[in-house]
């Protein structure tokens, strides 16, 4: 116990002039360093992990020393981890302990705001998908999804092969010399920790084999309807979110207090040149400023804002979709696009902003898109997009719902959850109806509702004619 504490008292150094405090493996329990509203110092602590535990236990330990109860504001967490390949194993487990960590406490897997964690948790369903169609090509079981790396020199997947079988996740008979995969060849975290026994050039390229093939996957599952967003966030970023609709409908079972209500919402997500200026006149890096491409004889604009010096990152905005997600690299950018003065850009600013409202970017750039010629609705550019949204006692129509759905989506019907706040502070949570599904849907919560007016209305006559007996009725 002497040895521990004076370790714990090594681990506690606190450089007050500084105000930074170091901590050990072993003071990773039993100390609070939280901005806590007793003490003296209340500003936002800053916590720097320079290498992540091998446990997720003990990484949320070591977090929770300066994230505890009675403080004036939340920690900022900083991960340090490097390009290594293997290294992302650790980070793999610590943010799949995170977003668990948030759905327990908050009922939301989201909740602790580890979005950006979230891209290093790769041990779901389409992450053990990704990595079987790996395996199996690479001892050519099945054909490979994805190309393999173009950057990696030499025959890619007879040297992977022979790295395989060194940390053991390809095994070759004695006899025969057949190459067979271990028995938990899908299993992320055993792969993550074999391929740290690999040479650094194979374990990144068969790193990046396995996170364009998890790509392929995702894009393939969203294609197809299937993939798995959980809770769709609406009107949280630069997206305005306008009510345009909403009727109310009585429910079976239930009086006047229980009713669905189906929303109409306008979700706007474009950038208007007046925006655009204004971001613009913020920027002060050597290549900000306006872009022009030209493509199928029309010009289109962006708006870049450099993000990251060191690696040559931008930030880009759109007059369709406003501000992407996806930093860009400015080589990309100057292959597809010309640098222009703010005059030369107005006009093609504004076209696209102005033809998005109601024009998919297919037919924007072909003239005409395969999906509307046919009378379906394509979203793809929208700069408006509107949705329909199911809140209330869904669970009592349930039986409605299926019966509109399954001739859209199958026997599977899956539905996605929708969570919004309006420009008027209005939050709703409900179910994402399609545009499709919506006149067959108000036509059975119709008839529905008109029959539980007519029996609520009786109701009332029999209590009017029989008061004594329904009293009677009510109390028995």
């Amino acid at each position: 116990m002497r040895e521990v504490r004076q370790e714990k008292q090594r681990g506690e150094t606190l450089l007050s002039g500084l105000n930074i405090a170091i901590i050990s493996e072993a003071a990773s329990s039993g100390i609070s360093l939280q901005a806590d509203r007793r003490v003296k110092n209340q500003r936002r602590r800053v916590h720097m992990t320079l290498e992540l535990p091998w446990s997720a236990d003990r990484a949320i330990q070591q977090f929770g020393r300066t994230h505890r109860s009675n403080q004036v504001t939340a920690p900022e967490y900083v991960f340090l981890i490097s390009e290594l390949a293997g290294e992302q194993r650790f980070a793999s487990i610590v943010a799949k302990r995170l977003e668990s960590l948030g759905a327990l406490t908050h009922g939301d897997r989201r909740a602790t705001e580890t979005r950006d964690l979230s891209r290093f948790n790769f041990d779901n369903k389409y992450g053990r998908n990704a990595l079987e169609i790996v395996m199996k090509s690479i001892v050519k079981l099945d054909a490979p999804l994805v190309p393999p790396p173009s950057n990696f020199k030499g025959d890619f997947f007879r040297e992977i092969q022979s790295g395989l079988i060194g940390v053991g996740l390809i095994n070759v008979e004695d006899r025969s010399g057949v190459l067979t995969l271990d028995k938990d060849y899908n299993n992320i975290g055993k792969f993550l920790n074999r391929i740290l026994g690999m040479e650094v050039q194979q374990q990144n390229a068969l790193f990046q084999y396995f996170s364009d093939t998890l790509a392929a996957v995702i894009q393939e599952a969203k294609k197809n309807g299937r993939y798995d967003m959980g809770i769709l966030d609406l009107g949280s970023g630069d997206e305005k979110v306008k009510k345009v609709d909403c009727r109310k409908f009585l429910t079976p079972g239930y009086t006047t207090s229980g009713h669905v209500e189906l929303h109409t919402v306008g979700v706007e997500r474009g950038m208007s040149w007046e925006e655009a200026t204004h971001a613009w006149a913020e920027q002060n890096g050597s290549d900000d400023g306006f872009y022009v491409q030209m493509r199928n004889n029309r010009k289109t604009a962006i708006l870049v804002k450099e993000v990251n010096t060191k690696k040559r990152l931008f930030l880009v905005y759109r007059p369709n979709t406003g501000r992407q997600v996806k930093l860009e690299t400015y080589g990309d950018i100057k292959k597809k696009f010309k640098k222009v003065l703010s005059e030369d850009a107005k006009q093609h600013w504004t076209d696209q902003y102005q033809s998005s409202a109601k024009i998919c970017s297919h037919a924007y750039w072909r003239g005409n898109c395969k999906k509307a010629s046919v009378g379906l609705l394509c979203e793809v550019g929208l700069r408006c997009r509107t949705y329909h949204v199911l809140c209330g006692s869904v669970l009592s129509v349930w039986n409605e719902l299926e019966e509109v759905l399954s001739p859209v989506s199958g026997s599977n019907v899956k539905v996605q959850i929708v969570r919004l706040r309006t420009e008027d502070g209005q939050r709703i949570v409900g179910l994402i109806i399609p545009a499709n599904c919506v006149s067959p849907l108000i036509n059975k919560l119709s008839t529905s509702d008109q029959n539980q007016q007519l029996a609520v209305q009786e109701q009332q006559k029999r209590q009017l004619l029989h008061p004594q007996s329904l009293t009677h009725i009510i109390n028995t």
